[in-house]
């Protein structure tokens, strides 16, 4: 009888033990996981080469290890490089409409038999004018975009929006890579090699110098003007546009300003007309860049006519006021063509 007694003691002692110890698990789980050791401080870093101390940057959410680099990008993945940066607050008084899909107004078709006179011409617009300050326009709107008109374009090339044609004629007879472009910009990849001033490993990296899109001064446009014989009137249409780049000579001046690349301003028109430009006059009056070009909010200068010898202004004129002249004079045979079609 006693051993029995003895037998339900020690059975009962065994499992208040175990009753005690899955309480104290639970309570362990419901504060967090105490048991789990606190995260071990980390080791100053020095630059090998230097000797000095190094700031390591703290790893991002959500990786414990601590081996993942900080990124700034929205989506939390490699490098901010292109990323557009959104506003996170409205900027002014109400939020604007981020959808871009706005359509140009097609052109009024010309028959053939309709054209009486007509005359191409090229023209530069210079971004230094007064007139032309929406081009110079260096900033971000809220979705991140920028407002320049160069960085505007290379996006369209980038994104296969619209080709480019190489500048080897005005006559967008050859197609032109993304990648052409940029290295024209930029210069050729080359691989040099770099120590790490955290690790102070040795490694080879492949690196390319940065585009200032600031450096593109002026662009040239290729026109047709036309008089529709239908409607009485004359009429122009854009038909290229190309960025200008300086050639610069050992001394730091200017050698020549060349073409670029080429880009068919009909087929530009649809992205134009998704981009805001800078309206020096009234920010609450939104204007695009297709409508800068299509009702001429902007000036230049003529530097070449369609002629027998296909030579530009500056090839018979080298005096920089005559060509200036030249190009007027021009401008002026266009406007006084058009007064003398008229019947009156």
């Amino acid at each position: 009888m006693q051993a029995v007694i003895l037998k339900r003691i020690s059975l009962s002692a065994m499992l208040l033990v175990f009753i005690a110890s899955t309480a104290d698990a639970q309570s362990r789980r419901r504060r967090g996981g105490t048991d789990t050791p606190p995260p071990q401080e980390q080791a100053p870093v020095t630059n090998p080469a230097t000797g000095n101390p190094v700031n390591v940057p703290a790893a991002p959410a959500g990786d414990p290890s601590g081996t993942a680099p900080a990124s700034l990008r929205q989506d939390g993945v490699g490098t901010p490089v292109d990323t557009p940066r959104k506003s996170l607050r409205v900027d002014g008084v109400s939020e604007k409409s981020p959808i871009r899909d706005r359509v140009p107004i097609a052109y009024d078709h010309i028959r053939e038999d309709d054209k009486f006179w007509e005359k191409q011409i090229w023209q530069v617009i210079d971004v230094r004018e007064k007139m032309n300050l929406p081009f110079q326009y260096n900033v971000e709107d809220e979705s991140g975009v920028n407002q320049l008109l160069i960085n505007i374009l290379l996006a369209a090339i980038k994104n296969k929006e619209v080709e480019a044609f190489s500048a080897i004629d005005d006559r967008f007879s050859t197609l032109m890579p993304y990648d052409e472009i940029m290295t024209k910009l930029s210069g050729e990849e080359r691989t040099v090699r770099s120590i790490d001033p955290v690790t102070g490993e040795e490694k080879n990296v492949t690196i390319r110098d940065e585009f200032n899109p600031e450096t593109i001064k002026q662009y040239k446009i290729k026109e047709v003007w036309v008089f529709d014989q239908e409607a009485s009137a004359l009429k122009v249409r854009i038909l290229g546009i190309a960025p200008m780049v300086s050639r610069l000579n050992d001394d730091g001046s200017v050698r020549a300003t060349i073409p670029l690349f080429w880009l068919y301003y009909p087929d530009l028109r649809p992205v134009l007309a998704k981009y805001d430009v800078y309206n020096q006059n009234n920010d609450a009056s939104t204007m695009t860049w297709e409508d800068l070009f299509e009702m001429r909010f902007f000036t230049s200068y003529v530097v070449k006519e369609k002629n027998a010898y296909n030579r530009e202004i500056n090839n018979y004129i080298k005096d920089g006021v005559m060509r200036l002249l030249e190009g007027q004079a021009i401008k002026d045979k266009i406007f006084n063509k058009e007064q003398d079609l008229w019947e009156y």
